[in-house]
């Protein structure tokens, strides 16, 4: 059935002018001169698409959405405006406008937009009608959850996963923020495409420029020959950005653009090129913040994060921890052919018992290194990483104090130390990177401090002493 479309503007040669374009693309279409003939209109029979003015008497566009939205909430808005202040459109998305477009509009690209939205309600039509149709909700890859917390995120990404709609994924480090975007990726309408990914920490403006977008030859010192960008190889597939916070604000500028048009330009390159990538971010500080220290442009926040979603850290869905490690275990014996290790009561209280501050990432690696060491039998507490549901590293002053009369100072300083940094490398399994956060130190500091301890990483991520 053709998508019904709504147009609502006080200017009549606008209104004319829309309603012919969408009618010649075959388009049932419905005008109004204000909103409150809109609503009128949206009382008589439903709509798929709104496109309205933001500046209109009577009832302002903003009053209009609000209470369109209210009445229609399936129906996608599209504001239009004369003044292509980034206010009134981040106003607009904020009251959860789909799109806008400035005036004065192209036919072409209005079409555009109205047959992307068209194509996504459809979408999520036809979703709908097969969840309600199945006995259980479709699985999502890899990702397991069993608290209630965990289930309405997977709900919403279920939701939105079959479209092309921008997901910002949020959450701490390693709880599994980018396991989600390959489960979004592979409940989508193109699972068997590429599902590409890029981290934009700590990299240079021209590095994220050229991952990005890719450049040619002599674009930059080093740039010897073609190299293609994220974007073109996640062409018809999913590019997935995390980190998104970490690009430099004249980057966000160019991502923005994409998002907008779909167009990018190598660098090096003023020949635009066309990609149909669906993109997912993620992030692990907030966005809004970096927004208001002028950090992350708001525009590409409300870009981005059309349906946002946060991932909560694993000490606050405790519900998950044992189907996770139960899936780790099935996971890494299946892989080495190996019969399914049992894990024990013990082990399984000291894994509740911890708070994962390295979250499901330190979780795994805690069960393959007690699964590397229990040697085909049961998981026991002593095959996990030191400290796992453990106290933490305050007490250890107590501890060198208790019973004695004097303290060689430097001694216990340097006891203290080898103990924090043990503790940090086991709260996140392993990784140096995360360790030096937990410590506010620098990479460099931290890997200086632990060759001058003697302490070392084994491949199993578990922290050891030579």
């Amino acid at each position: 059935m053709m998508a019904r479309i709504l147009v609502v503007d006080d200017e009549k040669l606008t209104r004319t002018t829309l309603a012919v374009a969408l009618q010649d693309e075959g388009y049932e279409v419905v005008t109004a001169t204000n909103g409150f003939e809109a609503l009128e209109a949206l009382e008589r029979a439903p709509v798929d698409v709104i496109i309205t003015d933001l500046r209109m008497p009577s009832m302002g566009g903003l009053a209009f959405q609000e209470e369109a939205r209210r009445r229609s909430p399936d129906s996608a808005v599209i504001v239009m405006t004369a003044f292509a202040s980034v206010e009134t459109a981040i106003q607009a998305m904020r009251a959860g406008a789909a799109d806008y477009l400035t005036k004065p509009l192209r036919s072409e690209e209005l079409l555009l937009r109205v047959r992307r939205l068209v194509e996504d309600l459809e979408r999520t039509r036809e979703l709908r009608r097969l969840r309600r149709g199945a006995a259980t909700p479709p699985a999502l890859g890899d990702l397991v959850c069993r608290s209630a917390a965990m289930k309405a995120v997977v709900d919403r990404v279920l939701a939105v996963a079959d479209t092309d709609v921008t997901v910002l994924i949020e959450g701490e480090t390693g709880v599994g923020k980018e396991v989600l975007a390959r489960a979004i990726h592979e409940g989508s309408g193109r699972p068997r495409a590429r599902f590409v990914v890029v981290n934009c920490a700590g990299l240079s403006p021209t590095l994220v420029e050229s991952e990005l977008f890719g450049h040619l030859p002599g674009a930059f010192t080093g740039a010897v020959r073609r190299r293609a960008g994220r974007f073109e190889t996640a062409a018809g597939g999913t590019l997935f950005i995390d980190e998104v916070d970490d690009i430099p604000l004249a980057i966000q500028g160019k991502l923005l653009r994409f998002l907008q048009d779909r167009t990018f330009e190598p660098v090096g390159s003023d020949q635009p090129q066309t990609s149909d990538a669906r993109v997912l971010c993620a992030t692990k500080r907030s966005l809004p913040a970096l927004v208001r220290e002028g950090r992350f442009r708001e525009d590409l926040y409300y870009r981005i994060g059309v349906v946002g979603v946060v991932i909560p850290p694993l000490r606050e869905r405790k519900d998950d921890i044992l189907p996770l490690a139960e899936h780790f275990v099935a996971a890494w014996c299946e892989a080495r052919a190996r019969p399914r290790a049992e894990l024990g009561d013990a082990t399984a209280e000291r894994l509740l018992g911890h708070d994962w501050p390295g979250n499901v990432r330190e979780l795994r690696h805690a069960v393959e290194h007690a699964l590397a060491f229990a040697a085909g039998g049961p998981l026991r507490p002593e095959h996990l990483p030191a400290l796992i549901g453990a106290a933490g590293p305050r007490p250890l002053l107590e501890l060198h104090l208790e019973g004695r009369t004097s303290v060689p100072l430097q001694e216990v300083a340097t006891d203290c130390e080898r103990r924090l940094i043990l503790w940090a490398l086991s709260q996140t399994a392993g990784n140096q990177a995360r360790a030096a956060e937990l410590l506010h130190l620098s990479r460099t500091t931290l890997r200086n401090k632990m060759a001058a301890l003697g302490l070392t990483v084994d491949r199993g991520g578990a922290p050891g002493e030579e």
